[in-house]
This record gives C-alpha cells, sequence and structure tokens, in this order.
C-alpha cells in the first residue's frame, strides 16, 4: 500500500504552461519590448527636434541684417519650427513672405500679452540676412471662437 507521509495531506501537483501559452506569452513580451524601444526612439527624436524649434534671445541678436547667409545659418539650428511657420502665418504674413524666413520659438524670453508666444523671424535675401523681427501672435487654434448663441424668445 502507498501511504503517504501524516504531514501531506493530498499530494501538489505542478501545473505546466502549454507550448500555445509560452508562445503567447512571448509574442506579447516581445511586443511590449518592441513598443517600449520605438516609444524611446520617438522621446529622442522629439527632444532632438524641440532644439531646433526655438532659439534664445542672445542668438536671434548675434545674427545681423546684412551679414552673410551661411555665417548667420551657422549662429542658429539647423531647420526651423513648424509651430512657429504656423503662428507667422497667423500673424498675417503671406506665403511670398515667409519663402526665404525661418522662424523660430523663443527659448528664454516671453511674450509682453498673457496667452501669447513670442517667434522670431529671420529673413535671408540675396545671400544675406534681409530682415530680422519678433513677432507676438496668440493662440494656435485654427477656427476663432464660436460666438455665443442667444437664446431668443
Amino acid at each position: 500500500m502507498n501511504q503517504m507521509p501524516a504531514g501531506d495531506a493530498a499530494p501538489r501537483r505542478r501545473r505546466r504552461m502549454s507550448r500555445r501559452t509560452k508562445t503567447v506569452l512571448n509574442v506579447v513580451a516581445g511586443a511590449v519590448l518592441v513598443v517600449g524601444v520605438m516609444v524611446a526612439i520617438g522621446a529622442c527624436w522629439l527632444f532632438r527636434e524641440a532644439e531646433s524649434m526655438a532659439i534664445t534671445r542672445t542668438a536671434f541678436e548675434s545674427v545681423s541684417v546684412g551679414q552673410a547667409e551661411p555665417a548667420a545659418k551657422k549662429l542658429l539650428p539647423y531647420g526651423q519650427s513648424k509651430i512657429a511657420t504656423k503662428l507667422a502665418r497667423k500673424a498675417g504674413l503671406t506665403a511670398k513672405d515667409r519663402g526665404a524666413c525661418r522662424h523660430y520659438l523663443s527659448r528664454d524670453e516671453r511674450a509682453a500679452q498673457p496667452g501669447h508666444i513670442l517667434v522670431y523671424r529671420i529673413c535671408f535675401a540675396a545671400d544675406a540676412v534681409a530682415a530680422k523681427s519678433r513677432l507676438e501672435v496668440g493662440n494656435l487654434s485654427p477656427r476663432p471662437p464660436h460666438p455665443v448663441d442667444k437664446a431668443s424668445h
């Protein structure tokens, strides 16, 4: 007779995971790992893009009207801010005006009016800096606010 020791009331069985369950868990773990790597790469890309979207007041002032374009571009980050370009368009600049201009957000200076953003604009013509300006523009919403509907009696 097989008798069990008095201390063990019932035999403990180990449950084994099926091969299918292991495969599903490995696929899920791999997908989570891939998503995590993609988020990290995206965050690095976004941080790098943020560096080319904004400049300090000192960098803006170091560029002077009449300065050679290559020398001026060495003082500025590569590229420009898409947000600042959109803000410049909202400020009333035409497509012709924006053609040879770069737009940057201010990194260290605030707009005078609450709710506005300061944009630095540097324009090039004939291989030199043609103009530079500071623009204070409002919010980014593409539509004007909806008028308040009045109840009619």
